[in-house]
């Protein structure tokens, strides 16, 4: 219906001054005036209504995307692959990117920077417990702020951008000034378009030939032609960058616009705060000067205007006056962004976990002190909860167990627990102490064949690089699922012995996961500094089942030669007693 409209108004404003433009052609041109007026309101109010239903779009995108997320479809968001790293000290054992991981459920952002922080945020979390607490702070305001968080959102999703484009604008953003340098230029610029312009004026009065306006016409466009060249590589720098300034320039109007008490977010505030413009307004004439710049992809308005006024070189000009003012800001106002991107991401995670409970660093309190701490990534209604505690540092909990007992997801919890309580989002806990250590893994090492290195060669490297990381006094939290896999049953139990009494001796603090029983009997050689714990299996005949459930000692359930029998594999007659003498 608004179409229609909007097309009537045109037909009209092109008829209806012709029908009384024979008769009274003041009427005519004041009906053509009313009804130009008429035409353009409509074409603004359509263009604001357009993307006010775009933005009405993209929040009943955003809430049914959360609905989806809820019943655990996250095919919506990013997992964040590009971010995964093997070599990293802990994030691919325990699932921080990729596929339903920690990144996958967290992720909410609009920007790739915003995502690029939040990976780096669980990569390097903070090493300071102020820094913690302020972000949970910031964490829990956003949090009770989700008209807010919606708003950057759909915000942001609306504008669209890609990464090529922000880096395009860094890029120009980053050039040196040029066209400003040139003095002859500037005195161009100013003086060639008035005089044409006076020219021109004293031509249409017969005070001046039109020759001298041609001359001067085609001086202009003389000028641009041999500058053609620079002036279009500045061009496809900055246009291609439009979108992106777009959605900054509002992202940014939308940071300064809000009431923020956290500390954090009004330090974030105070970083956009500049005597006049706000930023906003500097990224929104940035891009009225872009548009402007635009025109000469038209060939009619680019030979008038740089024939009149020498359109490309001031179009340059301004943009390299508004390059020397702001220079240095933008990429302060860029991280900005990206820093709310990513807190806005971690507010919606707490939103949607309410059960979840934001840790308390204490470096006078346990090392790590957890009650009903569970696996965030398991759904609630599967997932089993356990106390855990470590006094002190130099101190090991060694977790023995049947085959699919629970043992290396209860050192996943540990490990994303800590890890998340660095970052300052909340837990999966009821309670949740800690002191702020590192965190090292080594759960799922690699060979690799393009550097001839074996399984447990490179297994070797992970345990050396965590060794010195100790020895150089780091504070580590270390958590190892069955320490030297890659060798044979002897040098397996001799090696893992002597590593963990190096740990130690250097006065590491971990969990262990292991089959092998041996590693237990160490309670008794390091008393009060080695802890058994156990997930036990549940055998009824041929039965099998787990309830993963923490409890104090050491398994003496097994059930490998039973589920090797269950798939086929054995038989009953086959499974031989490593006591049997054997028939041959």
């Amino acid at each position: 219906m608004f179409v229609f409209f909007r097309l009537f108004s045109f037909l009209l404003m092109i008829f209806l001054p012709l029908a009384f433009a024979g008769s009274n052609l003041l009427l005519a041109l004041l009906l053509f005036t009313v009804l130009l007026a008429v035409f353009l309101l409509l074409v603004k109010n359509f263009a604001s209504l357009e993307k006010r239903g775009k933005y009405l779009s993209a929040l009943i995108g955003i809430n049914s995307e959360e609905i989806e997320a809820q019943r655990g479809n996250l095919g919506s968001f990013d997992d964040g692959s590009r971010y995964t790293d093997p070599g990293h000290r802990y994030s691919f054992d325990l699932d921080l990117f990729g596929d339903q991981s920690l990144f996958h459920n967290m992720n909410r952002c609009c920007t790739l920077q915003g995502a690029g922080l939040l990976a780096d945020f669980l990569k390097e979390p903070a090493t300071e417990a102020p820094e913690i607490l302020r972000r949970q702070k910031a964490i829990k305001e956003l949090a009770s702020k989700t008209g807010f968080c919606q708003h950057f959102i759909a915000t942001g999703r609306l504008h669209g951008g890609s990464n090529d484009e922000y880096l395009k604008l860094l890029d120009y953003v980053n050039t040196p000034s040029r066209f400003s340098k040139n003095r002859m230029l500037m005195t161009a610029s100013l003086m060639l378009p008035v005089i044409t312009a006076g020219v021109f004026i004293l031509a249409v009065a017969g005070l001046f030939s039109w020759y001298l306006f041609l001359a001067l016409f085609l001086i202009q466009l003389g000028i641009t032609g041999r500058l053609f060249k620079r002036t279009g590589e500045i061009h496809e720098k900055v246009t291609r960058s439009m979108t992106t300034l777009r959605k900054y320039g509002e992202l940014l109007r939308i940071i300064q616009d809000t009431r923020l008490d956290s500390p954090l977010l009004k330090a974030l505030q105070r970083c956009l705060r500049s005597e006049g413009m706000p930023p906003s307004g500097h990224i929104a004439g940035l891009a009225r000067i872009v548009n402007a710049f635009d025109n000469r992809l038209n060939f009619i308005a680019f030979t008038l205007l740089n024939g009149l006024l020498l359109w490309d070189v001031n179009c340059v000009l301004l943009l390299e006056r508004w390059n020397r003012r702001n220079r240095k800001k933008l990429p302060v106002w860029l991280k900005s962004i990206a820093r709310m991107d990513a807190y806005v991401s971690m507010a919606i995670y707490c939103f949607n976990n309410p059960g979840f409970v934001f840790p308390r660093p204490d470096e006078n309190g346990p090392v790590l002190q957890a009650e009903a701490l569970g696996h965030p990534l398991i759904p609630e209604r599967e997932r089993v909860c356990n106390d855990l505690i470590i006094e002190e540092s130099g101190r090991f909990v060694i977790v023995t167990g049947a085959n699919m007992a629970g043992k290396s997801t209860f050192l996943r919890t540990a490990g994303l627990a800590l890890v998340m309580a660095m970052t300052g989002v909340p837990v999966c806990a009821s309670e949740f102490r800690f002191r702020i250590t590192g965190v090292y893994t080594s759960m799922r090492t690699n060979d690799s064949l393009s550097r001839h290195e074996s399984y447990f060669y490179a297994e070797l490297k992970r345990l050396k690089d965590l060794i010195e990381s100790i020895a150089e006094g780091r504070r580590v939290f270390v958590l190892l699922d069955e320490i030297l896999k890659g060798t044979n049953t002897t040098d397996k139990q001799k090696g893992s012995i002597a590593l963990l009494g190096r740990m130690l001796g250097l006065g590491a603090t971990g969990i262990i996961a292991t089959h092998d029983l041996l590693l237990a009997d160490l309670e008794h050689d390091y008393p009060g500094r080695i802890v058994n714990k156990s997930f036990e299996v549940n055998i009824d005949g041929d039965r099998i089942s787990f309830d993963y459930s923490l409890k104090d000692g050491v398994t003496r359930k097994m059930n490998a030669l039973l589920l090797m029998e269950q798939m086929g594999l054995l038989s009953a007659d086959e499974i031989v007693d490593p006591k049997r003498p054997s028939r041959h």
